[in-house]
């Protein structure tokens, strides 16, 4: 292999162990996996080609043959055609009959591919990555396998059984789209963004590094935090966007100490500055400002592992974790009502977390605890309906007096 290209797959979905066919990475599964009779679901998959000339794969779907017409997709194959090292997503709807009876119905999935020319390899079967082992909940939307890898191992496998669970009271409606749709999320356009943005930092790495401070870092997040929420229909209360500037400090620099990480923070804010011919004279301006959508997902990723550290459990499940996620950061991305509760849970649970650890020169913890403790009881009634939260809330704000 002479050039590897990057493992945009890894970004998308979990897929450190992931299946091949004839030089394509795939990953599929039904979303939603449960649904009531009538309803819909989706086979979506994930593929990642490593050839650099263009593939054809095709998808075909095997329904189960009882009860008779019980479900329904609109073709039984799917051909997709690929660029050259390109990464996609198929989407096939199945539809449920409402008169399906509850149980757990088998769909059987296979796949293959084939090339127009002989190509070479861009891409690994397996890759060891970078990232090792980390504080993170979650690695996926947030360009860590891109930038510093974060390992896989790919196994020969050309199909599968997925389960679909049918149970609760028929829904009957309109009849459902069934039309599959492609949606292409890499190609090898990307890849000059990319190594612009690598030869950048390598060339001029010791020149970024002194200016990304603690301090810097923080009252950029500080400044842009209250910007951003501001948008989202939340005015942060001093005590809030400390704690908030806290947690985003700690998480550039949980990357930045590592020098086989730093690119994790470096690369992607310096891609996004070239894809949106923006200045790349202010690292600092670029990590906080540009890339704060991606920061504040990485935060809390940081949060939510690090709650699990301490609680030896998550106290909500992965799905309501990556659910949040996304919210969040489409809300600080784009604008849009948010509920301060979605701030508290993570991102502020984080801060509390690493108080101690990310502080100011001359800051009093205790003050900036004070300032938290009455920004927290002005959102009380935006808290109370959760309780988990706030009995969190009051243990990491303890074990942060304590500390």
């Amino acid at each position: 292999m002479s050039t590897e290209y990057p493992d945009v797959l890894g970004d998308l979905v979990e897929a450190r162990e992931r299946f091949e066919v004839n030089g394509v990475h795939y990953l599929w599964a039904l979303s939603p996996a449960t649904v009531a009779p009538g309803e819909t679901t989706r086979l979506r998959v994930w593929l990642q080609s490593c050839w650099d000339v263009p593939a054809e794969v095709r998808i075909r779907v095997q329904l189960p043959a009882q009860p008779p017409a019980a479900f329904t997709v609109i073709q039984e194959r799917t051909d997709v055609p690929l660029e050259a090292a390109e990464v996609g997503e198929v989407t096939i709807p199945i539809a449920c009959a409402a008169t399906t009876p509850p149980g757990d119905y088998p769909i059987t999935v296979g796949l293959s591919a084939k090339l127009e020319n002989r190509g070479m390899y861009v891409r690994s079967k397996e890759h060891e990555g970078h990232l090792g082992k980390t504080s993170l909940r979650f690695t996926t939307g947030v360009s860590l396998a891109t930038s510093v890898g974060i390992g896989y191992v790919a196994h020969a496998q050309a199909g599968s059984v997925l389960t679909l669970h049918v149970q609760g009271q028929p829904q009957p409606g309109a009849a459902p789209e069934l039309i599959p749709t492609y949606l292409s999320h890499w190609t090898v356009d990307e890849l000059a963004l990319l190594g612009k943005a690598r030869q950048l930092v390598n060339d001029r790495r010791l020149y970024i590094l002194p200016q990304i401070t603690r301090h810097a870092l923080y009252l950029n997040f500080l400044e842009e935090s209250r910007h951003r929420f501001q948008d989202a229909g939340l005015s942060l209360h001093l005590g809030e966007a400390v704690f908030l500037a806290k947690i985003l400090t700690a998480t550039v620099e949980h990357f930045m100490q590592h020098a086989d990480l730093q690119d994790a923070i470096l690369l992607p804010a310096y891609a996004l500055a070239f894809r949106h011919d923006l200045q790349t004279d202010d690292p600092v301006a670029l990590i906080a400002r540009v890339d704060y959508a991606r920061m504040a997902r990485l935060a809390m990723s940081l949060s939510f592992g690090l709650l699990r550290q301490q609680l030896g459990r998550d106290p909500w499940t992965m799905e309501e974790q990556l659910a949040v996620t996304d919210l969040v950061a489409d809300r600080v991305e784009w604008g849009g009502s948010l509920s301060a509760e979605f701030l508290y849970l993570p991102l502020l649970l984080g801060g509390l977390m690493v108080a101690s650890e990310v502080q100011m020169p001359g800051e009093d913890l205790n003050q900036s605890l004070a300032l938290f403790a009455s920004a927290r009881q002005k959102r009380e009634a935006d808290l109370e309906h959760n309780p988990e939260l706030v009995t969190l809330l009051d243990r990491m704000e303890q074990q942060a007096r304590a500390s």
